[in-house]
């Protein structure tokens, strides 16, 4: 049986969590997985899905383009080469352009890049709140930058200013408050995940973003900022700007394989809000980690899937709707 088909019947069996990672770095492709798992997993079922994409801005479901995306410089643009490291050079002519797509939930404008990386968690209704997953990236990005918390609109943020006094300090366990000032106008936070949700009768969507070590950090505003915006008047969601920073200013010529300890954080971070035995889950730590493959166990099923699952009908239906 083919990974993709193993895929299909594990998401939709009465497993009460699953855990997954795409090696596929297609906006497209990881937001049509996403979809199918929003559609197919079963209904009293927790899942995390973890993906990075290759550059690319994703408006909402709402949004009207003209209103968000600098579109002039996207045709001029094309993405630097530390983000486009795994593909072929015939590859890397096709696709260094930065793509536009529409995502199914709502929320604002966001850039990707392998620099960023994205997470999913899908999971009953009854058993959602908007800060509840926030609260729980909090956590795993913490173990790079105790400045990160969650603010009042659910977005995680980072805290800039100097170390709080020992006796203003809050519990290093409140995920809304950190040791560090912020405000007075020069020190305001700085936003390194947004978040958009999705909800039906049987299921809810959170989605969010991570800039971990974006290199194109410093020029995502523009990207995202239309110069059409004061002359047009039109319908649609507007995106709530913020500014942004990465969770760690370390850079290297290849963001990717360090945004792989958030990766690992998180699922960690997961194993433990839901007392799963790692030992029971797929050996992402371990090398070869992008090794393409599943684990099915009665607690959680787990794996590393990519661009096979479009063999899915559902998902490669998805992809050449949103493409």
């Amino acid at each position: 049986m083919s990974v993709a088909a193993r895929f299909s019947r594990a998401v939709t069996a009465p497993v009460n969590h699953h855990v997954y990672v795409s090696q596929c770095q297609d906006v497209a492709t990881n937001l049509s997985i996403e979809h199918y798992l929003f559609q197919k997993s079963h209904p009293e079922s927790t899942v995390l899905f973890l993906y990075m994409n290759r550059p690319c801005i994703v408006l909402g479901r709402n949004q009207n383009p003209w209103l968000e995306v600098n579109h002039s410089l996207v045709r001029r643009s094309t993405a630097p080469a530390s983000s486009l490291r795994t593909l072929s050079d015939r590859d890397r002519q096709q696709d260094d352009k930065i793509k536009i797509i529409r995502r199914r939930s709502g929320g604002g404008t966001v850039f990707h890049d392998l620099g960023n990386l994205n997470f999913s968690i899908i999971c009953p209704p009854a058993t959602f709140h908007r800060d509840k997953y926030a609260e729980m990236v909090v956590q795993a990005i913490r173990k790079t930058n105790p400045r990160a918390r969650v603010n009042e609109r659910h977005d995680i943020v980072l805290d800039p200013g100097e170390p709080l006094n020992t006796v203003d300090r809050p519990d290093p366990e409140d995920t809304h408050r950190t040791a560090y000032a912020y405000g007075n106008g020069t020190l305001e936070p700085r936003k390194v995940s947004g978040s958009a949700y999705k909800l039906s009768r049987l299921r809810a969507l959170h989605h969010g973003t991570c800039l971990f070590n974006s290199p194109n950090i410093s020029g995502i505003s523009e990207y995202l900022r239309s110069p059409a915006r004061p002359y047009m008047k039109a319908r649609g969601v507007e995106s709530v700007r913020s500014p942004i920073a990465n969770i760690t200013d370390h850079q290297s010529k290849s963001p990717s394989p360090m945004i792989q300890s958030l990766q690992q954080q998180i699922i960690e971070t997961f194993v433990r809000k839901y007392n799963l035995d790692s030992n029971n889950l797929y050996p992402f730590s371990e090398p070869p980690s992008s090794a393409i493959g599943l684990k099915e166990h009665t607690q959680c099923t787990s794996g590393v899937i990519d661009s096979q699952m479009l063999e899915i009908p559902e998902i490669s239906a998805g992809r050449a709707e949103l493409e």
